[in-house]
């Protein structure tokens, strides 16, 4: 099959978006012709995408859409622009599905040209779309437009993915075909990289960005906020990119910046006692700042807010989950505890083996095109 997938972010860039396109170029390259619609510059440095047809339509990602530092008018003309590109890329290329990866607005169009093109429409949810609105914003206008747009793409795709469980049982009383694939990771990449524990007096947590939107900053502000609350023998790694002006000098605190590898990524992850999520909104899905950390046998603190959607994870066994006032008081009584955090690590990276891993869930995704495309 020649399949496209759309997706309105910057492939060139890491985050809970592209990496999860990245996983499925390299699961769909293995048995079909894929060509990525993306909103990134022209040059790419990544090999996953040797062989792959990449098309910059430009456009703005749903994070700039959504943030309050934009006239409304500006995001509509650029939402307008990108639509009509996007109907013309659609027009010239010919393809036999194509994959929409969270991409809502975007949707109409594709929707739009598949009943002159006759190819079929994949929609992936990464998250319930209106839910995560409400958490944002009090417009009872915008809720309302966002929930009909979300109902007529579940309604018309014909194939529904969903990233979560909660995500999966909103989104399936509207189509009956969906099916639950979650944010797995990269089996060689995290699997291979086994962790011992450190016996040092010190312990080094990490805090996972990107840091450069507000709604993303929650566990950032958590730890400038309660920087004197956690103990003394505590480091923390910010991993990611952050604006100069929102770092705070403390000796408690070393900024790594944006990793663009992932052996580096992955390097960085392993040297870590323990990774902080102290969300404050609920995404409707799984994070993969989670997941990864998981995945290299690193413990989680995280919220129950944090973790909505992790349907497989155990708090206490595989995870620690304390409300935020509680968090800190938390990880400096338990970081120590050298047995517990090894068992919880171990427990963490057999569970995302099991459920959130390549090898598992690509399976599932190659199943669905194949009934899909009738090959």
């Amino acid at each position: 099959m020649k399949i496209a997938i759309v997706v309105n972010d910057n492939i060139n860039i890491l985050n809970g978006t592209t990496v999860r396109v990245k996983q499925l170029v390299f699961s769909l390259k293995k048995q079909h012709i894929v060509t990525i619609v993306t909103s990134s510059p022209k040059t790419f440095g990544d090999g996953l995408y040797t062989g792959v047809k990449v098309i910059n339509v430009g456009g703005s990602s749903e994070n700039w859409v959504t943030s309050k530092l934009h006239p409304t008018t500006l995001k509509l003309i650029r939402i307008i622009i990108r639509n009509v590109k996007l109907a013309f890329i659609i027009k010239k290329n010919k393809v036999d599905a194509i994959y929409c990866a969270h991409d809502w607005v975007g949707f109409i169009t594709l929707y739009l040209f598949s009943k002159v093109n006759g190819y079929k429409l994949i929609f992936e949810a990464h998250s319930i779309y209106s839910e995560e609105y409400k958490e944002i914003s009090s417009s009872n206008l915008g809720l309302r437009i966002r929930r009909m747009l979300e109902k007529f793409v579940i309604q018309h795709s014909n194939q529904v993915i969903a990233l979560s469980s909660n995500t999966f049982q909103f989104y399936q009383k509207y189509n009956r075909h969906i099916e639950l694939i979650p944010v797995y990771v990269d089996d060689e990449l995290f699997f291979q990289s086994y962790r011992k524990q450190k016996d040092i007096n010190f312990r080094s947590v990490g805090l996972i960005g990107p840091f450069n939107d507000a709604r993303k900053q929650a566990s950032l502000q958590f730890l400038y906020s309660n920087i004197n609350k956690f103990d003394n023998r505590l480091r923390f790694s910010i991993i990611g990119s952050l604006d100069e002006r929102m770092k705070m000098q403390n000796e408690k605190i070393t900024y790594v910046g944006y990793l663009d590898s992932d052996i580096e990524y992955n390097r960085q992850l392993c040297q870590l006692d323990a990774v902080l999520v102290a969300e404050s909104l609920a995404t409707s899905g799984p994070l993969n700042k989670i997941i990864e950390p998981m995945a290299c046998g690193v413990p989680v603190f995280t919220t129950p807010i944090g973790m909505v959607g992790l349907y497989w994870v155990k708090p206490g066994r595989d995870i620690f989950v304390f409300e935020r006032d509680k968090l800190a008081d938390k990880a400096n009584e338990l970081i120590f505890d050298n047995e517990l955090m090894r068992n919880v690590g171990q427990n963490a990276q057999k569970i995302i083996k099991e459920y959130y891993s390549r090898n598992v869930n690509e399976k599932k995704l190659l199943n669905i095109l194949q009934k899909l495309g009738g090959v």
